[in-house]
């Protein structure tokens, strides 16, 4: 198999080549390294200081810390600042928690089942952190109204219980003792969105145990009714929504990290999921975001692939198909990817954690759009996107 080869530092690092794909120019600049801490396990971005320029936020598994990269304004990124969280942090959300419009962070602790939160102080530095109890082996977080009141809640799943834990907040920076939803076996992501067309919030969980995606509908005052499952690829790591075939309507897009595959799940807008497309990212997808990131007005997938340190990105097609994976280098082992204004300078920038190091990767969009087109992997080596969709 062919070998893309890149220099870090003295030293030549061989990257095996995806299927079908190498790395190449386009969209995305080389990646700038910038240190955070050992292992980081996942990255996220915003404007930390209200002044314009986007900030990245990464946690260190290693470390038992979250890293705080300010942005200098010329493209660039500070020295991380540290601030300690829990042991093994596993996942990172940006929002304001307590009501001050400065963005605060959340982060799930695998191995105390805790979730830490970090009140941003509006200058980039945050205090003092606040602990919260909630299932074993807390696996993702997401920060989202889930209860109708205008305050932002914090939902974990946690990966040993086969739970999600929903933490009411009361828009002040004071949460609830944990209510506990079953989602099913080892969830590994979550996120939120109106799946059934009833503007009230849903959840969709992976279940890597069983090689799920599950949709648990809203009931407006941050409970859900039971989780209904999809078929996925095998071992579902991370998944992300938004509207892929241009109907206004929220759809799913899930990583399979087991077969080097992403599942495209479309929406009805009634309640159900269609049967998944499948297309192929790299060697143990990781991460995946849903965004413009061509240029033309049509959401794409961005992939972290952990198993050839690179990032897919499947130009959209506008109608739930998408083109095949353009590949970019990142660092070794990614583990996790957010897109934001990185540089400032009006494009679609890449940050990416990468696990098996101490770094984050910034790729810098080109504003060279890349042409876009639909060709799903509906062959036996993709995972034939056969699957039946609904299996409960």
């Amino acid at each position: 198999m062919v070998a893309a080869v890149s220099m870090v530092g003295s030293v030549l690092v061989a990257v095996p080549e995806p299927a079908g794909a190498g790395p190449q120019a386009g969209l995305f600049a080389a990646p700038v390294d910038y240190l955070s801490g050992h292992g980081p396990t996942s990255v996220s971005v915003g404007d930390l200081r209200a002044n314009g320029r986007t900030d990245i936020v990464a946690v260190n598994a290693g470390d038992g810390t979250a890293s705080v990269l300010l942005a200098r304004g010329d493209g660039t990124f500070s020295a991380p600042r540290i601030y300690p969280v829990g042991p093994g942090p596993v996942g990172l959300d940006v929002g304001d928690l307590n009501g001050d419009d400065v963005p605060d962070l959340a982060v799930p602790n695998q191995f105390n089942a805790t979730v830490t939160v970090l009140f941003g102080n509006g200058d980039g530095t945050f205090g003092p952190p606040l602990i919260l109890p909630v299932g074993t082996g807390p696996s993702a977080v997401t920060i989202a109204d889930v209860t109708g009141e205008g305050n932002p809640d914090i939902v974990v799943t946690d990966q040993f219980d086969g739970t999600a834990a929903v933490l009411v907040g009361n828009g002040h920076g004071a949460f609830g003792p944990a209510r506990f939803t079953v989602v099913g076996p080892s969830p590994s992501s979550v996120s939120v969105g109106d799946l059934t067309g009833d503007d009230v919030p849903d959840l969709a969980v992976t279940d890597a145990g069983n090689a799920t995606v599950v949709v648990l509908a809203g009931n407006g005052d941050g409970t859900f009714g039971v989780a209904r499952p999809y078929l996925t690829g095998p071992g579902p790591s991370s998944l992300d929504i938004g509207d892929l075939t241009g109907d206004g309507v929220d759809d799913l897009a899930v990583a399979n990290t087991g077969n080097a595959t992403v599942s495209v799940l479309a929406a009805t807008g009634e309640g159900a999921l269609l049967a998944p497309r499948t297309f192929l990212a790299g060697p143990g997808p990781s991460s995946i975001t849903i965004g413009d990131v061509t240029g033309d007005g049509v959401n794409d997938l961005a992939v972290a692939n952990a198993g050839n340190a690179t990032v897919s990105v499947l130009p959209g097609g506008g109608d739930g198909t998408f083109a095949p994976q353009q590949v970019y280098l990142a660092g070794p082992g990614p583990s996790s990817l957010a897109e934001g204004d990185l540089t400032g300078h009006g494009q679609v920038d890449l940050a990416v954690a990468n696990g098996r190091g101490a770094t984050v990767s910034v790729l810098a969009g080109t504003g060279l759009a890349a042409g876009s087109g639909s060709a799903a992997a509906d062959s036996p080596a993709a995972g034939g996107g056969s699957s039946a969709g609904g299996c409960g």
